[in-house]
């Protein structure tokens, strides 16, 4: 909490317990109110969450094709973080992890919600299922923040069960497209089959953009609820397929692609275009809190739920795809080597954060929660840490980060865990029980495998990761009685 937070409860403690017989009234009422101002206000917050954005697809990340002026521009004037991580290589996981602060295991949801398939014939391994919804026994960020009376607001995607499941029934106010579904049919009007989404169709027409839209909604919620303290969850569910973005910004890329338009160049332009319509809405929303003066005391928190798609999606998907390359990093989206879980984080306070700056700190997504609830005084999870002494320039302590994948998915990757510490990251992989170990400091790209060269420090990481897993009750992958072989036969 913030060190003006705790002075004022160390004063509203020794108030409790003062013998008032030898104070006057009006004395008594002087020192509360003088006690009272010594606590800031609580901040608004915004927490953007991106779906499938990579780390290196924004400028301020190394990119040199994608424009992200205003993304840029917030990290130098907040914090970037360069070893920031979704909880989890996969949406639902993500953001289940994300909207409790706790680990993907710990609410039973390690993968994307798609239901509970039985294993193929041509997989090694039976999968454990995952819940089909966050659970109701999970307290989410804005049921926390209700305590503190903050107005809370939820856009985009959810993914995490509907019905008695969505936004609205999870400490939001009010929920705008949030359901079951992951996914659009188109990012232009009417976004969703017809009817769906009322509150998004009946107010947009012919030709609009998505995350245009979503975007106004925030813009007017904002506007409304400028007198008060609020939470927005702003999930936009650009650049995830299907890839589509608006003409004019995919022909401003296709001019600076020049001739080299081959598919395999990387990213893809309409990709490109996508992503800066991201950092288009994102400026949006900064030119909406300056003109309402709400810019200095709201906290921006922008990052994405898992790694930039890099292989061919889906059949009824494939059109432009795989989209992106995720720079120096390995794999991508589905997978638990760094493309699939590293993530862009910049964090934007200006009351508090003083000095912008780039952190290399370890930290995930996971951590937002505690964050919060560190903020406005309120009782953070076991799971995760709070980011507010990084914010003051103080650093954390050194902690290991989990990941649990006991899945096969879309991507091609297999199941499959892994565990960084320090530089050091080790990934275990289920079909075949073989381990990697990386140094991510000397080895970003995870190309040198020193697992038969570090013994001591593979064994060290392994018995970390297996007393984590046990601690929170993991689920692993079994025999598959029905393999036959991934050619089909014996």
């Amino acid at each position: 909490m913030l060190a003006v937070n705790g002075l004022y409860y160390f004063y509203m403690k020794i108030l409790e317990n003062f013998n008032w017989r030898y104070l006057s009234f009006p004395l008594f009422f002087v020192c509360l109110i003088s006690c009272k101002e010594k606590r800031p206000e609580d901040p608004n917050i915004i927490m953007i969450v991106t779906d499938d954005l990579g780390w290196y697809d924004l400028t301020c990340y190394g990119n040199d094709f994608i424009e992200s002026p205003n993304l840029d521009q917030l990290a130098n004037e907040g914090i970037r973080f360069t070893d920031a991580y979704a909880p989890a290589p996969l949406c639902s996981a993500s953001r289940a992890s994300i909207i409790t602060g706790l680990h993907p295991i710990s609410v039973d949801i390690t993968e994307h919600i798609h239901g509970n398939p039985p294993a193929r014939p041509d997989q090694k391994l039976k999968t454990p299922p995952i819940a089909q919804q966050l659970g109701l026994e999970f307290k989410t960020i804005a049921e926390a923040l209700k305590e503190k009376k903050y107005k809370t607001a939820f856009f985009g995607k959810w993914h995490l069960g509907g019905g008695k499941f969505t936004p609205d029934k999870r400490g939001f106010d009010l929920n705008i497209a949030g359901a079951w579904n992951g996914l659009p049919k188109s990012f232009f009007y009417p976004f969703f089959t017809p009817g769906e989404k009322p509150e998004l169709q009946n107010t947009s027409k012919e030709g609009d953009y998505l995350t245009d839209v979503l975007t106004n909604k925030t813009i007017e919620y904002i506007e409304q609820q400028k007198d008060s303290t609020f939470f927005i969850s702003l999930n936009y569910y650009s650049p995830h397929v299907p890839i589509e973005a608006k003409p004019e910004l995919v022909e401003k890329y296709r001019r600076k692609r020049g001739a080299d338009t081959t598919a395999e160049t990387m990213p893809n332009i309409h990709y490109a275009a996508m992503v800066e319509s991201i950092d288009e809405n994102v400026g949006r929303i900064i030119n909406t809190l300056k003109t309402l003066d709400l810019d200095e005391n709201t906290l921006i928190v922008f990052t994405s739920d898992n790694g930039g798609l890099h292989v061919p999606s889906l059949p009824e998907f494939i059109k432009h795809t795989p989209p992106t390359d995720n720079g120096p990093l390995r794999e991508g989206k589905g997978y638990v080597y760094e493309g699939g879980i590293r993530e862009p984080l910049i964090i934007h306070w200006p009351r508090v954060i003083k000095n912008a700056r780039i952190d290399s700190t370890v930290v995930t997504a996971q951590d937002f929660y505690n964050t919060f609830m560190d903020i406005v005084g309120l009782e953070q999870t076991s799971d995760g840490m709070s980011l507010l002494p990084i914010f003051q320039g103080e650093q954390l302590k050194e902690r290991g980060l989990l990941w649990h994948l006991p899945h096969y998915n879309h991507q091609g990757s297999k199941p499959s865990t892994a565990y960084r510490e320090g530089d050091w990251k080790i990934i275990y992989s289920y079909e075949d029980d073989t381990y990697e170990l990386f140094n991510l400091k000397k080895d970003i790209s995870e190309s040198k495998d020193l697992s038969n060269v570090e013994t001591e420090k593979l064994e060290e990481l392994k018995q970390k990761m297996n007393k984590e897993l046990k601690e929170l009750n993991a689920k692993f992958p079994e025999p598959n009685p029905d393999y036959i072989g991934e050619s089909g036969s014996e």
